[in-house]
């Protein structure tokens, strides 16, 4: 089954401006269900304009998108949220948890937004950390966690709402290399049990890891490899 099917995607910025940029120039993606995919580019290739439109963040200029069945220019605002919501999970280099807030409070987040009732959401977040190693830091805010602690809330949380697509931007770049090679093992996992993956990364030995490696250069694909 192919969960992103992408045809002609164009981004352009400041539209019809004298600052107008075109960062995007037609491209062509297709995922299937179950891929662990890698992105990679120089900074300015796109990848991450890119992987904010996969992400539904953002909307194409001109092209079609259809993740899952749903036509995603068809869609509104309001409906782009609910399957943001309901069907991708993200995981940024920055990490982008939030201050004061326990590991717990943060995983549990997006199934507050979803509607999941109070019981559940704990239970299941408790569940996601303690698989994740957190088990004894669910009370701890960012401020107490280490990068590699932090970055496995990061997954936690993105896994709340049992998404069938993971995006990652750069998940291990503010990452040692044991803690780095500790996150791709848990994205193998999580692969290995279903979930499909793409991952935007500037490291050429990590996207070896994956199924395919899709190299972008001005806004387009260069080149697949299957390593």
């Amino acid at each position: 089954m192919r969960i992103v099917d992408m045809q002609g995607i164009t981004k352009t910025f400041n539209q019809g401006t004298e600052n107008e940029l075109t960062v995007l120039h037609g491209v062509d993606l297709t995922i299937e269900d179950g891929e662990f995919v890698s992105i990679v580019g120089m900074s300015g290739s796109g990848k991450s304009t890119l992987m904010n439109i996969i992400g539904l963040l953002d909307r194409p200029s001109t092209g079609t998108y259809t993740l899952g069945d749903l036509d995603v220019l068809d869609a509104n605002d309001e409906e782009l949220a609910e399957l943001r919501s309901q069907n991708i999970g993200f995981v940024f280099q920055n990490f982008n948890l939030v201050p004061r807030m326990s590991s717990l409070r943060n995983v549990e987040m997006p199934m507050m937004y979803a509607g999941v009732p109070a019981g559940t959401r704990t239970a299941r977040a408790e569940d996601l950390l303690a698989k994740m190693g957190m088990g004894e830091r669910m009370g701890h805010d960012p401020s107490e966690l280490s990068g590699g602690q932090k970055q496995r809330v990061a997954i936690a949380r993105a896994m709340a709402n049992e998404p069938s697509l993971i995006l990652a931007d750069e998940p291990t770049g503010a990452l040692d290399t044991a803690t780095g090679r500790m996150v791709m093992d848990l994205f193998h996992e999580l692969n290995a049990a279903g979930t499909t993956i793409v991952l935007i990364t500037h490291n050429p030995e990590l996207a070896a890891e994956t199924d395919r490696v899709l190299t972008m250069r001005d806004g387009l694909f260069e080149s697949e490899e299957r390593p």
